[in-house]
C-alpha cells in the first residue's frame, strides 16, 4: 500500500493539520465554498492560528527545540544511504552477523525467530544484554561452565551489532541534502543575539544538525574544547561566542549561535581509556570506544553516565525556565527518560508553550481523502501523546499539536522580519556559493 507521505518529497507547510479542542485534525487552507449548496457555511482552516503560534515561539525569551529520529528522515542522499528506522537497523545487524548466527541469537533471547512485521532491534539488544549480565553471573566463578560458550556468542553478537549501527547512522555525507534543517536553522538564526540562545536536543546520533550549520555559518556550542584535540567539557555550555574590536572594549554578541545536547551521543564521539570523551572518526577501538547509548530498555541507567548526564540536566532545567517555548519534531515520546521531564514541565511550569509535531498522529491513509477534518484517533498513540492531547481537548492554550513531518514544520515556521547587516552580507555569500555550485 502506498504511504502518503511518500509523494511528498519535500516539505510543505500545507501539509500540517492542526489539532483543535473538539478533537479534530484541521486542515491548512479553509474549505472551499460548495457552489450545489451555497448554505453551506464552509469550515476554517488552521493557517492563521498556526502562523501565529509559531511567530510567538520565535519571539520566546528562551527557545528550546527536541529532534528526534523523524528529524532525520527529511535527509537524503541520492542513491547513496538514508538515516536509518528500527528495521533498517535490523537488517543491518542480520547482515552483519549473517542470517544463521543472527537467528540463532534472536532465537534463543526470544524463544522463536521474529518473523515480518516483529522485527525489534530494541527488545532483541535489551534481551541479549540481559542474557550477558545473568551469565556473567553464573560463570564469575567457574570458566568452564556450559553457560561459558553461550556468554561468549552473545557478547560477540552484541558487539557486531554495536559496530553495524554505528555505521548505519553514519550515513551523512558532503553531498548530503539537508534542507529542511538548514532552513529550521536559518530561521531561529535570525532572532536577536540579545535573548539567550536557543537550545537544540536531539536524540539523534548523526551528524544532520552539525553539517547544516557548517553550510549555514552558524556557531554550535556543543560542550566541546576549540583545541586540536576536542574535548569534552559541561563547562564549555556555559561559553558564548562574542565580536569585539581591538581598538574597543565594547563586546557584541555573535548573531547565529545555537547550543546542541546530543542526548544520547554521537557518531563522532569516542571515550578514551581515561574515561575522556574527544571528538573523533576513529575505528572504535580499546582506546576509542563510541560514546553512543544504543537502542535497549535499559537506556534510562545509561543517560546517568558522563556525558549523558550533563546533557539530560540540561534539558530539565531549560524546561523550567520562565517564557520557554519546547518545539518537537520527530520524537514518538518511546523514551520515558525523556518524555517524564517534559511532561513534569507541562505540569509545572505555567509559562511553557509546546509546539508538538509528528506525522504519526494521523494515519496517513486517511490523510489521502484531503477531508477538511479528520476525528482525533487516541488509541494508536503512546500514553504521553494521550495526555497531552486531552490537555488541548481541555482548553489548554500553551501547546499547540501538529500532524506533519520535521520538514513541514520547518516550511511552516516564519522569517523574522529585518536582518543585520552581517546576515545580509551572509545571504549574498550563499546566493554566490550556489550559484557557483560550490
Amino acid at each position: 500500500m502506498a504511504n502518503f507521505w511518500d509523494g511528498e518529497p519535500k516539505g510543505k507547510k500545507e501539509l500540517l493539520r492542526l489539532l483543535t479542542r473538539d478533537g479534530k485534525w484541521r486542515q491548512w487552507e479553509s474549505e472551499k465554498e460548495d457552489p450545489a449548496d451555497p448554505s453551506k457555511k464552509p469550515k476554517a482552516g488552521c493557517k492563521d492560528q498556526l502562523e501565529e503560534a509559531l511567530l510567538a515561539a520565535l519571539h520566546s525569551t528562551n527557545v528550546v527545540v527536541l529532534l528526534g529520529s523523524g528529524a532525520s528522515f527529511s535527509a537524503k542522499n541520492e542513491g547513496g544511504p538514508i538515516a536509518p528506522g528500527m528495521w533498517h537497523l535490523w537488517q543491518a545487524v542480520k547482515t552483519g552477523c549473517g542470517e544463521a548466527g543472527f537467528n540463532d541469537i534472536a532465537k534463543s533471547v526470544f524463544g522463536h525467530v521474529p518473523v515480518e512485521g516483529e522485527e525489534n532491534i530494541e527488545a532483541l539488544l535489551s534481551l541479549c544484554k540481559m542474557s550477558i549480565e545473568m551469565l556473567e553471573v553464573r560463570t564469575e566463578k567457574d570458566g568452564t561452565s556450559p553457560d561459558y560458550t553461550r556468554l561468549k556468542k552473545l557478547k560477540e553478537f552484541v558487539t557486531t551489532a554495536e559496530r553495524e549501527i554505528l555505521v548505519q547512522v553514519g550515513f551523512v555525507r558532503s553531498v548530503t541534502e539537508l534542507p529542511a534543517h538548514t532552513g529550521f536553522l536559518r530561521k531561529f538564526a535570525r532572532r536577536s543575539p540579545e535573548k539567550p540562545r536557543v537550545k537544540l536536543f536531539t536524540t539523534n546520533y548523526d551528524l544532520c544538525i552539525e553539517t547544516a550549520g557548517l553550510r549555514l555559518g552558524v556557531v554550535l556550542i556543543d560542550g566541546f574544547s576549540h583545541s586540536a584535540e576536542q574535548r569534552f567539557n559541561r563547562d564549555h555550555f556555559d561559553h558564548d561566542i562574542v565580536r569585539r574590536a581591538a581598538s574597543s572594549t565594547k563586546a557584541d554578541y555573535l548573531d547565529g549561535v545555537f547550543r546542541l545536547y546530543k542526548l544520547h551521543g554521537s557518531v563522532d564521539w569516542r571515550r578514551r581509556s581515561d574515561d575522556i570523551v574527544i571528538r573523533s572518526v576513529d575505528d572504535p577501538s580499546e582506546d576509542r570506544r563510541p560514546v553512543l547509548i544504543y537502542p535497549r530498555s535499559s537506556k534510562y541507567q545509561e543517560a546517568f553516565e558522563s556525558p549523558y548526564l550533563d546533557m539530560f540536566a540540561a534539558l530539565q532545567a531549560a524546561l523550567r525556565e520562565p517564557d520557554t517555548t519546547l518545539i518537537v519534531s520527530g520524537f514518538g515520546f518511546a523514551d520515558d527518560h525523556i518524555s517524564a521531564p517534559i511532561w513534569s514541565a507541562i505540569e509545572t511550569n505555567l509559562s511553557l508553550r509546546l509546539v508538538l509535531c509528528d506525522r504519526g498522529f494521523v494515519e496517513h491513509q486517511k490523510l489521502f481523502d484531503e477531508a477538511q477534518e479528520i476525528d482525533l484517533d487516541l488509541a494508536g498513540q503512546r500514553p504521553y501523546q494521550q495526555k497531552i492531547a486531552r490537555l488541548v481537548q481541555q482548553g489548554d492554550t500553551r501547546i499547540t499539536m501538529l500532524n506533519g513531518r520535521f520538514e513541514d514544520l520547518a516550511d511552516a515556521l516564519p522569517m523574522i522580519s529585518g536582518k543585520t547587516d552581517r546576515q545580509l552580507l551572509q545571504d549574498r555569500l550563499e546566493k554566490l556559493r550556489e550559484g557557483d555550485g560550490a
